[in-house]
């Protein structure tokens, strides 16, 4: 495999449609171009790095992407990062080596750009290679669950936007309008107090899922009442959450459905720092 680095929006944009073809052997799906714009060519926060693997031919068989982003503090003190996504190899060219020969390129060029530590959500098949083989470790690991109101449709009694794009007083991503317009770029999300009770911050694309990205509330033994008036009043089908989340709302996390198998897993791996301690929100991924 040989390695080319990425580090422009020009290079980046050059190369769309062959990661596209790459995409979509390794994953059987279509990218997401708007994403791709979002992370690579509209990105507030830093330049893109994009490391690429090609054949002896020529040909696109590997791709890691890193995201630049940052983490704020309340005192406005920022932390620098970059979010690994999109490790990708071609089946017919999957192996360790190659493997390990593309991500290292990947951290080696972060290490280089001075980026003091990495995010990711790996998905089950990267996981345990990036834990065991690069030193990544773990902060969050949960399940994603469901829920629908075990209730007719609830009145809304109140729902008001929230002041600011983020909730809590740790550290998590910014809040500003800049941060949210770049987020929302590829889907729009809201941020809104429930019933004076429940701030949430959520999306709700086409099919009806209403995605909790984070969530807080001093009330939890409320948590069904808020959520069922914003189900009534987005008319959503269901509401998907972490099981962090869920924990937070005050749910047994045994009286709500499983969504499928999937496990999320928030991890880091230090180059120059630690990442401080984090609030855990959704919106650090770029799954969601």
């Amino acid at each position: 495999m040989q390695i080319k680095v990425l580090t422009s929006v020009e290079e980046a944009r050059s190369i769309v449609d062959d990661v596209a073809v790459l995409f979509r052997i390794c994953f059987d799906r279509e990218l997401d171009h708007q994403r791709w714009a979002q992370y690579y060519f509209l990105n507030p926060y830093g330049d893109p790095l994009i490391t690429l693997g090609y054949s002896d031919d020529g040909v696109l068989i590997g791709h890691s992407g890193m995201v630049a982003q940052k983490l704020l503090a309340n005192d406005g003190t920022e932390y620098p990062y970059c979010l690994s996504i999109s490790l990708m190899v071609a089946p017919q060219h999957r192996g360790f080596a190659n493997f390990y020969k593309l991500f290292s390129a990947a951290i080696s060029a972060a290490r280089s750009r001075g980026v003091p530590f990495l995010l990711s959500f790996p998905n089950a098949n990267s996981f345990l290679v990036l834990k065991h083989s690069f030193g990544w470790r773990e902060l969050v690991e949960s399940e994603l669950y469901d829920w629908q109101p075990d209730q007719p449709p609830l009145p809304t009694a109140s729902i008001l936007p929230l002041e600011r794009f983020r909730l809590g007083d740790e550290i998590v991503h910014p809040s500003d309008a800049t941060y949210y317009q770049w987020r929302s770029y590829a889907s729009p999300y809201q941020a809104e107090l429930v019933n004076d009770r429940l701030a949430i911050i959520y999306k709700l694309p086409d099919d009806g899922t209403l995605t909790v990205l984070d969530l807080q509330t001093e009330w939890p033994d409320c948590s069904s009442r808020d959520l069922g008036a914003l189900v009534t009043h987005t008319g959503a089908k269901r509401v998907r959450m972490s099981g962090v989340h869920a924990r937070a709302a005050g749910f047994d996390l045994a009286n709500i459905t499983r969504c499928s198998d999937y496990r999320l897993r928030l991890c880091y791996l230090p180059l120059t720092s630690d990442p401080p301690p984090m609030r855990f929100s959704l919106l650090l991924s770029d799954i969601f």
